[in-house]
């Protein structure tokens, strides 16, 4: 049952984190914008961006945490070995990708006063942008995995693992979306799959702080032992 509730809260800490990254990027810089719009903007709101920054390492550090707890989670219930290794290998690229976007945005808005010209800063920034988007594809793949082996160990019916898989590939499509012109489709479903997302992986968790204890390994060892005795 513990590893159910870390599993639970780290997602819960994943959303929160995730929310505020949603919102710091739409209140800074735009890179459809000039390079010059982009390095006056970033100039005029350096605090702004490190904040980004910070969010997008609790980001990071919570992705971790909740691709960690679902593969063990998998692996206790008797899922095939490769699903959990996916599982939190894509969790770890999720982190690594938003952990790269934060130290670029906090390189360039750290020295933005030391850079010459317009072209840097906006590369910087505009590589933070992406790295970021990148992130959000290695969370799909994260998603379809763990839902793959939540249906199979029993804590996700077909039903909300069909819903699952459905959100993962809507994610994923999405996170092309830098491919794609302003106004292109997949411009629109990123935002739409990213909100199906964060409600999908609340509830989950939900459903993780509900799970039986009796359907816990631990506890039915410790059961089984009382009895015993």
């Amino acid at each position: 049952m513990r590893v159910e509730r870390g599993t639970a809260l780290a997602g819960f800490a994943f959303v929160a984190a995730t929310a505020g990254t949603v919102v710091s990027d739409a209140r800074g810089p735009d890179i459809t914008n000039t390079a010059a719009q982009v390095t006056a903007q970033i100039a005029s709101d350096r605090a702004g961006v490190l904040i980004n920054s910070v969010l997008h390492i609790a980001l990071g550090v919570s992705v971790v945490f909740l691709a960690a707890g679902l593969a063990t989670l998998i692996a206790q219930r008797g899922g095939r070995r490769m699903v959990p290794l996916v599982a939190l290998a894509a969790g770890v690229m999720t982190a690594a990708a938003s952990l790269l976007s934060a130290v670029l945005s906090a390189t360039v808005a750290s020295s933005i006063q030391h850079l010459d010209g317009t072209q840097a800063p906006y590369l910087l920034y505009r590589a933070a942008q992406t790295s970021g988007t990148a992130s959000i594809i290695f969370f799909a793949i994260t998603i379809a995995a763990a839902v793959i082996g939540l249906s199979r160990a029993g804590l996700l019916s077909a039903a909300k693992a069909r819903t699952g898989l459905a959100v993962a590939i809507a994610l994923l499509a999405g996170g092309f979306d830098y491919l794609a012109p302003d106004a292109g489709p997949l411009s629109v479903v990123e935002p739409i799959a990213g909100v199906l997302a964060l409600v999908y992986v609340v509830l989950v968790g939900v459903r993780l702080l509900g799970t039986s204890p009796a359907a816990d390994p631990d506890h039915v060892h410790a059961s089984t032992s009382a009895a015993s005795t």
